[in-house]
């Protein structure tokens, strides 16, 4: 019998697109659904048979969500892939890692970093998911919980390996009231949730190279990042920027646990938006109870700040 209790998932990056790799991170996680996609064609010659025709095998691949509770250490290698390479500085006993959405492909038929998943069930072999692209990633702040993450993957090929060993790093979870917010530079008390969310829309390209699996894993689209949720509607201040299209600043840092031995080195998950429009902000009268107002907003690249989200991470690993 198969026990999620007893499954695993790790990560470990590549260093070019088609090459797997091993010795991973293992990830602390909540679930998965990561599927492999085996596409058939339907053969349609005519043949005076009225039943139809054999299929025969089509492009493979992988893709579905790894959902998990953000962690110090970990959250670092999602990011790697969804936004680009960090640069890493030392500052007294801890890394601060600085991540910007890349404005290149990782290489010509790869537009993300590669990471080799490896994934085990419980049951027989394990899995390993090669030049799985994470094009997507929702931070989940909700007044009242854990912090929450949903991952997306595209990867090109699965097969089984030999089953490992896990091994953790210790660290608790970021939680909602380890979280502030800052809008238009001026700390926000009314914010009751918020989806931070990371989008590159992908597609798999396949080409003539003599494999069921994708020749290339490339972009399909502009990148997206948003911020939905919901606010305390106490005010019109916030349904004003709304009306007058304004741009405005919001500033995410989850605060965690001090770094043992050294007092006042925190771990910290920031995400800095310079440029953040209203596109829709309703405050519908749903009862007799208090109204709130559901908001979405689009972040805008700043030619300022040369960004339009820069996440930074603060630990003691040294760099990803």
């Amino acid at each position: 019998m198969g026990y999620g209790i007893g499954g695993y998932i790790g990560m470990s990056i590549q260093s070019a697109f088609g090459t797997p790799t091993s010795s991973p991170f293992y990830i602390p996680f909540v679930s998965e659904n990561l599927t492999e996609n085996l596409n058939y064609l339907q053969i349609e010659n005519l043949r005076t048979v009225y039943d139809a025709p054999n299929s025969v095998k089509g492009i493979n691949n992988v893709t579905g969500d790894i959902v998990f509770e953000p962690h110090p250490i970990y959250t670092g290698f999602f990011l790697e892939s969804c936004i680009g390479t960090s640069t890493s500085t030392l500052t007294t006993s801890l890394y601060v890692h600085e991540f910007l959405p890349r404005q290149t492909d990782f290489a010509a038929d790869c537009a993300l970093t590669p990471y080799t998943i490896t994934m085990y069930k419980n049951v027989g072999s394990s899995y390993m998911i090669a030049d799985a692209q994470i094009h997507t990633m929702a931070f989940e702040i909700v007044a009242g919980a854990i912090v929450r993450c949903t991952a997306s993957v595209h990867g090109r090929e699965l097969t089984k390996v030999v089953k490992a060993t896990p091994t953790y790093i210790e660290a608790d979870p970021y939680t909602w009231n380890q979280t502030s917010l800052q809008v238009a530079g001026s700390a926000n008390g009314e914010f009751e949730s918020a989806t931070i969310t990371i989008e590159n829309p992908m597609v798999g390209v396949p080409t003539l190279n003599g494999e069921l699996t994708e020749g290339k894993l490339l972009r399909d689209g502009f990148r997206n990042i948003t911020v939905t949720g919901d606010q305390s509607f106490d005010t019109q201040a916030q349904e004003a920027k709304f009306r007058d299209g304004t741009l405005q600043s919001f500033k995410f840092t989850l605060t965690g646990d001090t770094v043992v031995g050294h007092t006042g080195q925190y771990n910290q998950l920031t995400f800095d938006m310079p440029d953040v429009k209203y596109t829709t902000f309703a405050s519908p009268i749903a009862g007799a109870g208090r109204i709130t107002a559901a908001y979405e907003g689009k972040a805008q690249y700043d030619t300022t700040s040369s960004y339009a989200l820069r996440v930074t991470l603060a630990n003691t690993y040294a760099a990803y």
